[in-house]
């Protein structure tokens, strides 16, 4: 895993934004899977000025997340569909057809579950050019949480704001780059357990050392804890 620190949010959520800005330079029409969450919400903003700067077009890349709210309407304020037209979509050329997501309001979840993992598996080389990951002050990745074993598939997740449809640990290590961030102390621990501890499910962000690209990005409060 390659590691930057930044000396605040704002760095980490620009130097966030140029690594996708070059995916999408070099691959206009990349596949590229999202995460939703306060964290990348500075990359977005970043993203979307870039954007009206000329400096990328989005127009021809696929985008993907890692979970869907499931039981609300699919424009209902608290679905991943709906944040990611408020801050990404709604000011760039991203078109609305290219954002693929679980359906929030499926007739059967495990055939949505089903559905997802063969959309993912249906893509170029199987798998995505790139998934930007967040991580939980649990050292989830996803809604992958610390377990006995994880599910390698999609499957559902039920959390205190409700039910999801969740990209499964396989499709998420699967991707040809991983692109991590992380801010603030809260989690701190998290990061410094993912570089420390063995590959475990118990802490499921250590999984990422499996994977031979991975870019970790993280401002001086998250870095707190690390042994450097």
């Amino acid at each position: 895993m390659k590691l930057h620190i930044y000396d605040t949010y704002e760095e980490m959520s620009r130097a966030a934004a140029n690594v996708v800005t070059a995916q999408l330079l070099l691959k206009p029409d990349s596949h590229v899977g999202l995460t939703a969450g306060k964290t990348p919400v500075g990359m977005f903003a970043e993203l979307v000025r870039l954007y009206q700067n000329k400096t990328v077009s989005f127009a021809d890349a696929w985008f993907y997340n890692l979970e869907e709210k499931i039981g609300v309407a699919k424009d209902d304020p608290s679905t991943c569909r709906s944040y990611f037209h408020k801050h990404f979509m709604d000011e760039t050329d991203v078109s609305p057809e290219k954002l693929l997501l679980p359906d929030s309001q499926p007739e059967d979840i495990s055939a949505e579950c089903q559905k997802y993992d063969r959309l993912l598996s249906s893509l170029p080389s199987s798998r995505l050019d790139m998934q930007i990951l967040g991580i939980g002050e649990d050292a989830h990745i996803g809604m992958n949480r610390p377990n006995d074993a994880l599910a390698p598939g999609a499957h559902k997740e039920v959390r205190p704001s409700g039910s999801y449809i969740a990209m499964g640990v396989s499709h998420i290590l699967l991707a040809k780059r991983i692109l991590l961030i992380a801010n603030g102390e809260s989690k701190a621990q998290a990061v410094a357990d993912m570089f420390a501890q063995g590959i475990s499910s118990a802490v499921p962000a250590t999984l990422l050392k499996l994977h031979p690209d991975v870019i970790v990005l993280i401002d001086k409060p998250a870095a707190s804890k690390l042994a450097l």
